[in-house]
């Protein structure tokens, strides 16, 4: 059974030492390293998808809110589906911009320290387009963890609870925070080894899309597929 965020923070606090009076702060850092999981790596649990109208109006548009970072990028012609590489605002600044150049999009870049980030296409997109963006989200933090009932979305509690303990003894000056911390890391890294589902398949190397091309890398005024 999942336990919900109010729990946590009381595990962690009857397992620490002298860890009255840090029930508030035991919640920020549930917090934290909720945020840090969701920065620090791809879990499927914070994998969204949207969909972007792309109208051929303009090379700019807005991504959702709580988008972190991409996974993949993509869009339909005809039944063929074109991925899109993404490179760096800096790349994408330097590249011509000026009229005669739209065309089917090979490109993205984002610039997420706007608000909402932004998406730019290059070429600019020549007709209207319905574009797939899978992306890393950034959850909202829990209003009051140490009281609220809601279920952090990571699923390996057992870890938010070890580091949750360690953070705490860091603040009460508990001995045990270094081997607390040791611990929590061997079980995330243990979870790490079977995430996101993938025991069941094997697992390829992918060639870069920007060095080696395929029928997917072909412009979509030509036939592909045969």
């Amino acid at each position: 059974m999942a336990l919900q965020a109010q729990q946590i923070v009381a595990l962690a606090l009857s397992a620490g030492r002298g860890t009255s009076g840090y029930t508030t702060q035991a919640g920020q850092f549930l917090n934290l390293i909720l945020s840090y999981l969701a920065q620090t790596y791809d879990f499927d649990e914070l994998r969204k998808t949207a969909t972007l109208n792309v109208t051929g109006a303009g090379a700019s548009y807005a991504l959702p809110a709580d988008y972190l970072r991409a996974r993949e990028v993509f869009y339909s012609v005809n039944g063929t589906i074109f991925y899109l590489n993404q490179i760096p605002l800096e790349d994408y600044d330097q590249m011509f911009q000026g009229p005669g150049i739209s065309n089917y999009p090979e490109q993205y870049a984002t610039q997420i320290e706007t608000s909402p980030p932004t998406i730019y296409f290059w070429p600019p997109p020549a007709l209207s387009l319905a574009v797939t963006v899978r992306y890393q989200s950034q959850p909202s933090d829990i209003l009051t963890p140490e009281t609220s009932s809601v279920i952090p979305w990571f699923p390996n509690q057992q870890y938010l609870i070890k580091r949750l303990t360690a953070d705490i003894a860091m603040l009460t000056d508990d001995t045990r925070h270094k081997s607390l911390l040791d611990e929590a890391v061997q079980i995330l890294d243990r979870y790490l080894m079977i995430d996101d589902d993938k025991s069941g398949y094997a697992q390829q190397v992918t060639l870069d899309r920007r060095r080696f091309r395929s029928t997917e890398s072909l412009k979509p005024t030509k036939q592909t597929g045969f």
